[in-house]
């Protein structure tokens, strides 16, 4: 049977908030190479920053009659997968099918080793077949493909038939696909014709609401002030599963001292979620630099050649974005620039990133590859 975790019966004090309860298929019967990750609450928690998704939830008929395909973008941790099987599911469940044969998951990057080893052994008709009559099928991280243009442009074929034949296909994706350097036309342009729904990390009131969740799911009673100093403590754009990892760290220490919650115990798991150490400055212009196709040694150098300085001004950007280091050390670094013009530099950069969107891009996925 489709599975459905038990409806949240205890209303939320915050009506800005909306829980709904997440159906996904049985584990059993899963393919191994989905790896959807164990739920860590049966129900997701929507705040104002997710409005769309709770409006979503709380149709009675199949979002996808809004749009085919469904698309949910937004970061890492955001909830993403976990609402592609729950919508997925549900409207699996009401085309009459009782078990998980309705909805397929698979990783994008699982299905460009599919269509490898396909083309390999001349059997791309029967990965095809599979695909395109499957009711539901959700394909995760298309953002990961983005090194594979023959898969790529497979896969655009196969949601294009998926719509011909009106069957719901789910993507999801980092940023939305026209963001996402790497992905071909053809994949980009029958992505985005469905609905198309931005998903936020929880913030706010919500995440809030997602700590206490947390605790209570490991029995821990954590008082109003205790979860807001946890809160105030961590980053503010942590994703649920590092929110969760948060609160382990609370249980682990009052077990060690067999000690109910208190402060000593919020501190530790703050200091256990920062990072262990700080990302270097060579990381950072090799990354850069490999990024725009230069050589380290160019982001340091004396040329003025806008190109490379335009990526030097950014990795400056990000060197004092993502570590501790001071103006005066990056400067140094980067070929010995006094604290004047690095200064400039990143207020130059920053005011860039406000109207040049495909700056914007390089400087999110470049945050992303560095961790930042």
């Amino acid at each position: 049977m489709l599975t459905t975790e038990p409806d949240l019966k205890r209303p939320l004090a915050d009506s800005d908030l909306f829980a709904f309860p997440l159906e996904r298929p049985p584990l059993k019967v899963r393919r191994r190479e989905s790896a959807v990750s164990p739920l860590l609450l049966p129900y997701f928690i929507a705040g104002p920053e997710n409005r769309l998704v709770a409006f979503i939830a709380r149709q009675e008929a199949s979002v996808f009659a809004l749009g085919n395909p469904l698309l949910l973008v937004g970061p890492s941790g955001t909830g993403k997968t976990a609402l592609a099987l729950h919508l997925s599911v549900r409207h699996a469940n009401k085309l009459g099918y009782i078990d998980a044969s309705g909805v397929q998951h698979v990783p994008a990057i699982e299905f460009a080793r599919r269509f490898a080893e396909a083309v390999a052994a001349d059997d791309l008709q029967h990965l095809r077949e599979e695909l395109d009559e499957v009711p539901v099928l959700i394909i995760d991280d298309l953002h990961l493909i983005t090194s594979k243009p023959a898969a790529q442009e497979e896969l655009a074929q196969r949601i294009e038939a998926r719509c011909e034949s009106q069957r719901p296909t789910v993507l999801t994706c980092r940023r939305l696909p026209t963001e996402v350097r790497g992905l071909r036309p053809a994949l980009v342009s029958r992505s985005l014709p469905g609905l198309t729904i931005a998903m936020s990390c929880p913030a706010g009131k919500t995440r809030t609401m997602l700590l206490t969740e947390l605790a209570m799911q490991l029995g821990l009673e954590l008082d109003g002030p205790l979860i807001e100093m946890l809160d105030n403590g961590l980053d503010p754009t942590l994703p649920v599963r590092a929110l969760s990892a948060a609160i382990r760290q609370v249980d682990l220490w009052c077990r060690m001292n067999e000690a109910q919650p208190c402060c000593q115990a919020i501190a530790y798991a703050i200091e256990s979620a920062a990072p262990d150490e700080e990302i270097p400055l060579n990381k950072i212009t090799n990354t850069v630099a490999r990024y725009f196709r230069l050589k380290a040694s160019e982001l340091r150098s004396s040329s003025r050649k806008q190109h490379i300085v335009r990526a030097r001004s950014l990795a400056m950007l990000l060197a004092r974005r993502i570590t501790s280091k001071s103006v005066t050390h990056i400067g140094e670094h980067f070929g010995g620039r006094d604290h004047s013009t690095v200064l400039h530099a990143i207020r130059k950069t920053e005011t860039l990133l406000h109207d040049d969107a495909e700056l914007r891009v390089a400087a999110d996925e470049l945050a992303d590859k560095l961790g930042g």
